[in-house]
């Protein structure tokens, strides 16, 4: 009797972790959405099913987690931290499943990478078409964002992989390959008026900008460069979070002026544009591939990261031969 009660018992405890992991991930989601209602959306659940799981929560630690805020909701300074231990425990839950699906195939049968938007037609896209030729076994989620956006995701465990720019120091939760650099110019369409003779850094700024916001760097060039001449900018015609090459066909109908990486314009979405001779600059800055140190490595991560660093090397070596 003794024996069947501890076997009971054993069975009740793991009903009660389960319950908690569920528990943590839904809190999770309701910190990260900051309304009860929306989260319960993402989740398929109800609101009463939410809010129960974080009453469970805050009776089981004996703490408050989530305050009301005129928007919804907000967590405490302990609801903050659970959140942070919530998210650690999701990246290890999805490193245990793609390990268990690597023990069980070989390979993991699904990346998350993200990647700047100006190297999805010249890195990307080949790197996917060597695995697309593999069969259908493996999968890609893509998330084409500038990369500080990216970054932050990778740290929250959203990313297995980001392609993204080297900041200066690199944070020290992730591990990185310097895959090479990446020219930027000030651009224009053909038949611009600067082109059509001499100009001065003054002149280019009397003219209307496409740019990103001041924290990316390709806005921060721009900005410098002006400085540097005592010349105030006026503000962007266009500030995209997005990056500017997705306003090429407006710069291909307009006076306006943007910067774009050298993969951009070399592709698709620079036609009809061309870069600014000097005194426009060319800006340069490494770009890396990005994985969290504590991430487990699957194989299929490591053949993602020889096919990048590959397609990567070249695509510079064939850009130096023409």
């Amino acid at each position: 009797m003794g024996f069947r009660d501890n076997k009971l018992e054993s069975a009740h405890e793991g009903i009660d972790i389960a319950m908690q992991l569920k528990d943590l991930q839904w809190f999770r989601q309701a910190v990260e959405a900051g309304n009860l209602h929306n989260a319960a959306e993402v989740l398929g659940i109800t609101q009463p099913a939410l809010s129960k799981a974080v009453q469970r929560l805050e009776r089981s630690l004996g703490v408050r987690l989530l305050e009301r805020t005129p928007r919804g909701v907000a967590p405490t300074a302990i609801g903050q931290t659970l959140h942070a231990r919530a998210l650690l425990l999701g990246q290890w839950a999805d490193d245990t499943r793609h390990q268990i699906q690597d023990l069980k195939t070989g390979q993991s049968g699904e990346l998350r990478v993200g990647t700047v938007p100006a190297i999805v037609e010249s890195v990307m896209a080949p790197v996917l078409n060597h695995f697309l030729a593999q069969g259908p076994a493996v999968r890609f989620k893509v998330s084409m964002q500038l990369s500080g956006v990216l970054m932050q995701q990778l740290e929250n465990g959203e990313l297995d992989f980001a392609i993204a720019a080297v900041g200066a120091p690199v944070p020290a939760a992730f591990n990185h390959t310097v895959l090479g650099k990446q020219s930027s110019y000030v651009v224009a369409r053909k038949g611009h008026p600067l082109l059509r003779g001499r100009f001065s850094v003054a002149d280019m700024a009397a003219q209307q900008w496409v740019l990103p916001p001041s924290n990316i760097a390709l806005r921060a060039w721009v900005e410098s460069l002006f400085r540097a001449n005592g010349i105030e900018m006026q503000p962007a015609f266009v500030q995209t979070d997005a990056s500017p090459a997705a306003f090429a066909p407006l710069v291909r109908a307009s006076h306006l002026l943007t910067v774009m990486t050298a993969d951009s314009l070399a592709g698709s979405q620079g036609a009809g544009l061309v870069a600014l001779p000097a005194p426009a600059p060319v800006w340069t800055l490494q770009i890396g591939l990005f994985w969290r140190r504590s991430a487990y490595f699957s194989s299929l991560m490591k053949e993602f990261r020889e096919q990048v660093v590959k397609v990567f090397g070249e695509r510079q070596v064939g850009r130096a031969g023409r």
